[in-house]
């Protein structure tokens, strides 16, 4: 007999909370789960190999999009093999999907400058300055409540960061002076939708991203800001130590997808190669003739 949707979601949720996943992790795979189940159309532990290839090579996914479905495809259907559900695993050999290495494209400050002056309301001005001062993702955001302000040290409890790390960090002295007027209980920024409930994650991002396309920098996404809070410490001279602290990354080596050297900084470096002298003229003799 096959294991409907909802059996094999259970199970996946028992084993995603025994594993210490976020409950927003849950979250977020539940949707992935529930639209996949809509596109393939039947049920998800009859799926084949070529299933699973066409639903990963739709046109209008992106390379990080089909790699993180992948990624999850694979965790999903070996836990169905390991649970007798099935006997073969469709998604064991994929294809591997190429994901290019882009540069880090922060805002230049000049650039968040000209976004706080577009006419922006009061909130998106505090959503920009929170990732600009703070290095804040759109759920960190979201989930600002009064409570997480140490009011007497000026700190401020971040729960809501990637991988489910939870730690305090000094308020920026801007920050410490714009968030007076807010609230010191309660979520600052509350559902409009449900009662008691903060707003998505996905609304902060939707909200930034329009903001800044209004203001003409359609090249920009609004997770950008945490690559200029990342790069303009580094051009400051902060250690990369502390800069990936502040950045809250598990591994410091992820600093370098964040932070860009100016062209200046690379003329300096490159300019540093010694000198070599250039020949105006090959030198090279004739070979002679063959008779």
């Amino acid at each position: 007999m096959t294991a409907t949707d909802d059996q094999v979601w259970a199970l996946w949720d028992v084993h995603m909370r025994a594993g210490g996943c976020t409950d927003r992790t849950i979250r977020n795979r539940r949707i992935w789960f529930r639209e996949l189940a809509r596109t393939l159309g039947k049920p998800i532990a009859t799926a084949t190999k070529l299933d699973l290839v066409e639903y990963l090579g739709r046109a209008h996914l992106s390379p990080r999009t089909r790699q993180n479905y992948r990624s999850a495809m694979h965790t999903l259907f070996t836990l169905m093999q390991d649970e007798g559900i099935r006997h073969d695993n469709p998604a064991a050999r994929l294809p591997r999907v190429h994901v290019a290495r882009l540069e880090p494209h922060p805002f230049t400050i000049e650039e968040v400058q000209r976004l706080l002056e577009s006419g922006i309301y009061g909130r998106t001005r505090l959503y920009v300055l929170l990732a600009l001062y703070m290095g804040l993702r759109a759920a960190e955001i979201a989930q600002l409540r009064g409570e997480h302000v140490d009011w007497d040290r000026r700190r401020l409890w971040i729960e809501a960061a990637k991988g489910g790390v939870k730690v305090w960090r000094p308020l920026h002295p801007i920050i410490w002076e714009v968030i007076q007027t807010l609230p010191r209980e309660g979520y600052w920024f509350p559902s409009h939708t449900l009662p008691g409930q903060p707003i998505s994650p996905k609304s902060v991002s939707n909200t930034l991203c329009a903001a800044i396309k209004r203001a003409g920098m359609s090249g920009h996404r609004a997770h950008q800001l945490r690559a200029t809070f990342a790069t303009e410490m580094i051009r400051a001279g902060v250690s990369t130590t502390v800069a990936s602290h502040a950045m809250r990354h598990a591994n410091p080596a992820t600093l370098s997808r964040y932070v860009k050297p100016d062209d200046l900084a690379i003329l300096d470096a490159i300019t540093k190669i010694p000198t070599v002298a250039i020949p105006t003229r090959t030198n090279r003799r004739r070979s002679p003739e063959v008779a």
